[in-house]
């Protein structure tokens, strides 16, 4: 799923695709929002290590990014 051929030096080659910000997206959206309180505070998430097995609270955890890309606030 991240290999992509590009066109490079009169040849084609296999490269890891590019995964640019969408700076109209929410992640984006809800950064920009918050980058004045994150300049003066401490506001760093730490979720620990991803969990495969065990209670849904520990293992069913959605990252940020998917989290505000799905709808959340």
């Amino acid at each position: 799923m991240m290999m992509n051929m590009e066109h490079r030096n009169g040849k084609q080659k296999p490269v890891i695709k590019k995964a640019l910000v969408d700076l109209n997206g929410k992640p984006f959206q809800v950064f920009a929002n918050s980058r004045e309180l994150w300049a003066k505070e401490t506001c760093y998430i730490y979720p620990g290590p991803i969990q495969y097995f065990g209670s849904p609270e520990m293992c069913d955890q959605t990252s940020c990014t998917l989290y505000y890309e799905q709808g959340g606030k």
